[in-house]
């Protein structure tokens, strides 16, 4: 095994897939890829086309600055736990669609990812994130409770 992909979306799920991919990783120095996808945030499409271009752009500001901190908090804590070679991914888009793209980019052999995360109400109407994944995935999932 090469490269390891752990999905995060900053929740406690996740922050256990991320223990698990960076000890993982560590036993088998694999590379492991962090990767947070900015989507899925449930705002109907008529809301954001009515933003004004600045609001669209301190929009856009502000879920690039979420998603740096949620990488580099996951980056803290796999390098804690002894990751070697970590490498983080920031997209936006639908999740697994752009996890997917990680995985063929970067010939990702294993993806790991929590249970549960943040988005509560996205889960309740299209399904879970680990659910997709499992079911579609390329390459084999382990996904954390």
């Amino acid at each position: 095994m090469k490269r390891i992909l752990v999905a995060t979306d900053g929740s406690e799920g996740a922050g256990r897939a991320v223990d698990y991919a960076a000890s993982l990783a560590k036993d088998t120095k694999a590379e492991l890829i962090i990767a947070n996808v900015i989507g899925g945030y449930g705002l109907p499409g008529g809301v954001v086309r009515q933003f004004t271009h600045a609001q669209n752009v301190w929009f856009d500001e502000l879920l690039a600055s979420a998603s740096a901190e949620i990488l580099a908090n996951a980056r803290d804590r796999a390098v804690a736990l002894g990751a070697g070679s970590v490498q983080l991914e920031s997209r936006t888009g639908e999740v697994t669609k752009a996890l997917f793209e990680i995985v063929k980019e970067r010939k990702v052999d294993l993806i790991v990812a929590g249970r549960r995360g943040a988005g509560t109400l996205e889960r309740l109407l299209q399904g879970s994130v680990s659910q997709k994944l499992s079911g579609l995935s390329p390459v084999p999932v382990i996904v954390i409770p």
